[in-house]
């Protein structure tokens, strides 16, 4: 790594990997990958541009996520990593309490077409009548996989303070096939012994739609700390955990 100075941060690295897979008519996997990393901080506007790349020597290089994936696949597999590389550029404007973000990535691979994403992020704090710093989020992004199919996806967040140490929050994504899930959650922290916060869900597709309902509780007591926490999908699945965390001395005192 090379800090130079006005003109940014930046590393590299080469790593060697070798790896067997289970399937017995696969060869010994061996190959290079070589990273670069530069960051930028401007900061007379606020802003940062980073770059994160990746090269591969050839197909044979198997990453640990990648041999994880592919040591129960028996056959040929369809996505060799090629290359890869993202771009951010971050700005936070202070006069308009907020921050924007665009990244954009490609990745490319040595048996099929490459894949693209565009992320496009904008979030602010505000002040709304005599509510104060109400959080408001929103994130657009496009994917455009190796096999040419496109998704576009639209995620929003609203965080509104409730009263003293109390919020409510609502979130909903959805994407260009139809599908929808919505969040609305609901916190408690008034209490300096007592935390909690529930919440319901809503998620639609093509083929149906379900709910469900969440929700935990923790608390500060004489003889340590316990909590309880419950998840509920109406007809699919239900859970409720107790959990108590503590210690106790025992001598030839007493307890």
């Amino acid at each position: 790594a090379q800090n130079m100075g006005i003109l940014g941060a930046i590393s590299a690295d080469v790593t060697r990997s070798q790896a067997q897979l289970p399937s017995a008519h696969t060869p010994r996997q061996t190959g290079y990958s070589y990273r670069i990393n530069y960051t930028k901080t401007f900061d007379s506007t606020g802003s940062t541009l980073a770059f994160v790349g990746y090269r591969f020597s050839d197909r044979h290089f198997i990453s640990l996520q990648e041999y994880l994936a592919r040591s129960g696949y028996d056959g040929d597999y369809r996505q060799d990593e090629k290359q890869s590389y993202s771009v951010s550029w971050s700005q936070y404007l202070e006069a308009l309490s907020m921050s924007a973000s665009l990244s954009l990535s490609r990745i490319s691979y040595w048996n099929t077409d490459g894949s693209n994403n565009w992320t496009l992020s904008v979030s602010k704090s505000a002040d709304i009548g005599a509510v104060h710093g109400v959080n408001l989020s929103l994130s657009l992004s496009r994917n455009q996989t190796a096999y040419s199919l496109t998704q576009n996806q639209v995620w929003l967040s609203v965080s509104v303070p409730w009263g003293d140490s109390r919020q409510v929050s609502y979130s909903m994504q959805k994407d260009n096939r139809g599908s929808m899930q919505q969040t609305l959650n609901y916190s408690d922290f008034h209490s300096p012994d007592t935390t909690w916060n529930i919440s319901a869900g809503h998620s639609q597709y093509d083929s149906g739609s379900s709910n469900s309902f969440s929700g935990n509780v923790q608390s500060r007591l004489p003889y340590g700390q316990a909590g309880a926490d419950f998840t509920l999908q109406p007809g699919q699945y239900r859970s409720l955990g107790l959990n108590w965390y503590g210690s106790l001395t025992a001598t030839a005192h007493g307890a």
